[in-house]
């Protein structure tokens, strides 16, 4: 048995017994983890507060190679990201990312994805405008990172990247051809040139200026992104929290994401 000391995202929590819980983080330096805590439930536990979804914590906690839940030794807060989970609109991302993470990710380590979740959690609760185009900007580099990059610079055929009107987006390859070349790959869908020219943008741009950029046709974005994802990677088909991120859209509908 070691101690271990690492950063980590409070991806989701169970309960144990009358007063300890089970965590499931997304460490920095060992991946996807679950720690038992203690009394975690008590009012007065040390650990109160701390455990939350989606907090930023530094955390020291007994390893054993042999045992599937280790034991969390200590825990303090790095970041609570409160005014997310005080707006439904970035909760329902924010939990998204989460169970995505929990779903997907190996007891392995992953510095960059680690890095994305953190950068992408700090920006979206301070931004106030275009607040889905941080939900786009995590699907891309997520998708990235699991070796599944979409192409949206240029056309497949002509490698035009001035085209106008809808293009044919494959599914299957990550690519489209525009309507000048009458063209499509495989399992293709129709997609507005403007949400390919978002797309692209959202993909090159650093994290500071997401919120920057004005996706008109962030419907069209969304059901590509997700259309893509849920094809190439199994486990994204049956997120929970997807249901519960489209609820929060259909609610508020006059308002922008």
């Amino acid at each position: 048995m070691s101690l271990q000391k690492t950063e980590a995202i409070v991806l989701k929590t169970q309960r144990l017994g009358e007063t300890s819980k089970i965590l499931t983080l997304f460490s920095q330096k060992s991946g996807k983890i679950k720690v038992v805590a203690k009394g975690a439930r008590g009012l007065k536990s040390r650990f109160y507060g701390t455990l939350e979804p989606l907090n930023h914590i530094s955390l020291v906690y007994y390893y054993k190679e042999t045992r599937e839940l280790q034991l969390l030794s200590q825990a303090d807060i790095i970041h609570p990201f409160v005014k997310i989970r005080g707006d439904l609109k970035k909760y329902s991302f924010g939990t998204f990312f989460c169970e995505l993470i929990d779903r997907t990710q190996l007891e392995q380590p992953n510095k960059y994805l680690f890095q994305i979740l953190t950068e992408v959690l700090q920006e979206m609760e301070k931004s106030k405008q275009n607040i889905k185009n941080f939900f786009f900007w995590f699907l891309l580099k997520f998708l990235h990172n699991n070796g599944f990059k979409p192409h949206f610079d240029f056309c497949q055929k002509c490698r035009a990247n001035n085209f106008e009107d809808n293009v044919k987006f494959s599914i299957l390859d990550g690519s489209f051809t525009c309507n000048n070349c009458n063209t499509a790959g495989k399992m293709p869908i129709s997609i507005p040139a403007d949400s390919i020219k978002c797309l692209h943008r959202l993909q090159v741009t650093s994290i500071k200026n997401v919120d920057s950029i004005d996706c008109i046709s962030s419907g069209s974005c969304e059901t590509l992104l997700l259309t893509f994802l849920q094809y190439h990677i199994e486990e994204a088909r049956y997120l929970k929290s997807l249901k519960f991120l489209k609820n929060i859209q259909n609610s508020l509908p006059d308002e922008k994401l």
